[in-house]
């Protein structure tokens, strides 16, 4: 009986001892994400245009793109001595097009027997990603959120995409497909020459929300654009 009263004694003393241990790791690692935050640097590959091609509206312009390597790697602990990544492969789409809504009458006028149709500048109309696939993952002691990991890697690559497309002059063929398409259509319609024009872009491009999507949630970046954990 003794010998039993002897083992319970040890056995709760022993449970006692590591909940204690346990609460003591947590606290300590709490600490040590406020000394040491985390480090996140993203790199990413050139982008690859897979398609173009004008869409059914006649104003809107679809551009299929994947970038094969989107590096994600992440270090924290003491010193940001902890480290894992990750590279994913990421399809997206980007549309562009015409907001024919902002049309109104004085768009349009009728000079020495010749139309002219002013058109507002094109723009991004949204981004997508239609596929992303997490690979090469590192070896790694951490506790690794890979689902985290990917969620960063989706979010540089919409960015991205939509600014790189705006660079490889999306805006420019949307332009031109809506141009010879409009063309085209009014003068059948009015059986006089038409010219389209487009109204002069001024100060940046704005991006849809599809372009522009909240961080993942505990994540911000700061001032030099690498990611950290939110404060």
């Amino acid at each position: 009986m003794k010998t039993t009263l002897k083992l319970i004694g040890v056995a709760a003393l022993t449970v006692l001892v590591l909940l204690g241990l346990v609460q003591l790791s947590v606290f300590v690692n709490s600490i040590i994400d406020r000394i040491f935050p985390d480090r996140v640097v993203v790199q990413t590959s050139r982008t690859i245009i897979n398609n173009l091609q004008g869409m059914g509206q006649l104003v809107t312009v679809k551009a299929e793109v994947a970038k094969t390597s989107v590096s994600v790697s992440i270090n924290q602990g003491i010193l940001n001595s902890g480290y894992y990544s990750a590279n994913h492969t990421v399809v997206g789409v980007i549309e562009a097009g015409v907001d024919f809504d902002a049309i109104g009458d004085l768009n349009v006028r009728f000079e020495n027997d010749v139309y002219t149709l002013i058109l507002p500048a094109p723009g991004i109309t949204s981004c997508r990603i239609e596929h992303i696939a997490q690979n090469q993952h590192s070896f790694t002691l951490l506790a690794a959120d890979w689902d985290m990991v990917r969620q960063l890697a989706q979010y540089d690559a919409i960015v991205q995409l939509a600014r790189e497309m705006i660079e490889k002059g999306i805006l420019r063929m949307v332009e031109e497909e809506t141009g010879k398409r409009i063309d085209n259509f009014a003068s059948n319609l009015t059986e006089k020459p038409v010219n389209v024009v487009y109204k002069e872009q001024t100060g940046d491009i704005n991006l849809p929300p599809s372009c522009q999507p909240d961080p993942p949630s505990g994540w911000e970046k700061d001032e030099n654009g690498a990611w950290r954990r939110a404060s």
